[in-house]
């Protein structure tokens, strides 16, 4: 697997990931289990001040006892200007090429730094080498350089160049691995249907990281319906992921600052860390909000973590940009459904039963949503059942045993994996 998820190395055996990610690949070793000699990761090396402030989120996996290596392709460090960019290129290549080589089965993706494409090399790598390639987008893209624009973000030149030139080779990518490689991922029906129509290896995907040990228990559901029901008992709100300025937490402390002077009983939990911290806590002091938005701590992505999230009733998402946050799968395992603004990915899991979603991006229509929400509860109370049963259906466990099916099947060139066959 060659991807840009950072990790960070402790001591020789020892390595510290994202929570989420090491169940991910923690589940993935064992459902893969004696086919595959080996799990071998191909990642960038975290930055010891990034691995400081995030230490708490992250977890550990022995290399050894877990049969998951990771190898270094370059480091955070190397590339705070051009020149070291450049003196990074070949050497991170080379040792991609050499991952590549020694496998039989990789993984990849598509390249969003198009200066360093370390995913998509590992893929023509794996295309000349004539090795099974699986392709994976996890976000519909398409749109953001003009969401960027039209809030402010972008200037009219960074929207023309994102548009002009690096979408357009993002798109070639996708284009050339849904034509060529073994297996294709895409997150979203519309990205299979505009990329893949016809195409039976183009897959979509919904990239859970919930298991079916996380989802939240009868009792404790039970009493989260009872606290919704109650008129004296306040609409509990959250929040939980990286406080980064496009994800629009600012705008989701705004729409609850409204909601409350429109006299509706809401409390709004902010779970997670980030470079917007200071800036939230700021503007949580200037509405005089205190009383009721909390700032808590990233947690590690564990059982803990979410019996912690059953106590919360609607989550708010208010991205600046398009966004497929893991986040609203895992709120809906522990029975929270979630309000979120009208980007693709939130429209698309309108099906579920389990959300509500308004005018992009529009505060006013999020403080109208949630007023309401908040006056006829038994609306929230059958989006919280459904939200239980939508992630029942669609754990980790589920998707990581389709995606295996399909990356064992036939191959164009490589033909059915026998038995006999490893893979690493």
């Amino acid at each position: 697997m060659i991807l840009p998820v950072r990790h960070f190395r402790l001591d020789g055996h020892r390595v510290a990931i994202e929570g989420a990610f090491a169940e991910h690949l923690r589940l993935m070793r064992s459902q893969i289990g004696e086919t595959a000699s080996q799990l071998v990761v191909g990642s960038p090396l975290m930055a010891s001040a990034a691995y400081e402030r995030s230490k708490r989120s992250l977890s550990v996996i022995d290399e050894v006892g877990e049969n998951i290596t990771f190898h270094n392709l370059f480091a955070d460090d190397d590339l705070r200007s051009w020149r070291e960019r450049i003196r990074v290129f070949w050497p991170a290549m080379r040792r991609v090429y050499r991952l590549v080589r020694q496998s039989f089965w990789v993984h990849s993706g598509l390249s969003w730094d198009l200066r360093l494409p370390i995913e998509f090399a590992a893929i023509i790598f794996g295309l000349i080498l004539r090795r099974r390639t699986v392709f994976v987008v996890d976000i519909d893209y398409r749109n953001s350089a003009l969401m960027s624009y039209r809030n402010g973000d972008w200037s009219l030149k960074n929207y023309l160049a994102c548009k002009y030139l690096y979408d357009v080779g993002r798109s070639a990518q996708v284009r050339l691995a849904t034509r060529f490689c073994s297996l294709v991922l895409l997150k979203g029906e519309k990205m299979v249907t505009d990329f893949g129509k016809g195409r039976p290896k183009v897959k979509n995907i919904l990239d859970a990281s919930h298991s079916e040990r996380h989802i939240i228990d009868h009792g404790s559901l039970t009493e989260k319906l009872r606290a919704i029901r109650r008129a004296d008992y306040p609409l509990k709100l959250t929040y939980f992921g990286r406080l980064t300025a496009y994800k629009g937490v600012d705008l989701c402390i705004r729409a609850v600052a409204n909601a409350r002077r429109a006299k509706s009983d809401v409390t709004l939990d902010i779970i997670g860390e980030g470079e917007e911290i200071e800036t939230l806590r700021r503007l949580t002091d200037t509405l005089r909000a205190g009383d009721y938005v909390t700032f808590h701590r990233a947690r590690v992505f564990d059982q803990e973590f979410f019996c912690f999230l059953y106590r919360f009733h609607l989550l708010l998402a208010a991205p600046l940009r398009e966004d497929t946050p893991r986040s609203v799968l895992d709120a809906m395992a522990a029975g929270i459904p979630y309000l979120a603004f009208d980007t693709y990915y939130y429209r698309q899991l309108l099906e579920s039963g389990a959300g509500a979603i308004v005018a992009w991006p529009d505060v006013d229509a999020m403080t109208r949503s949630l007023i309401d929400l908040e006056r006829n509860r038994d609306k929230i109370v059958k989006m919280v059942e459904n939200a239980v049963a939508f992630a029942r259906l669609n754990t980790q466990e589920e998707w990581l045993k389709r995606r295996l099916i399909w990356t064992m099947g036939s191959n164009p060139i490589l033909g059915t994996l026998s038995p006999s066959e490893t893979l690493s």
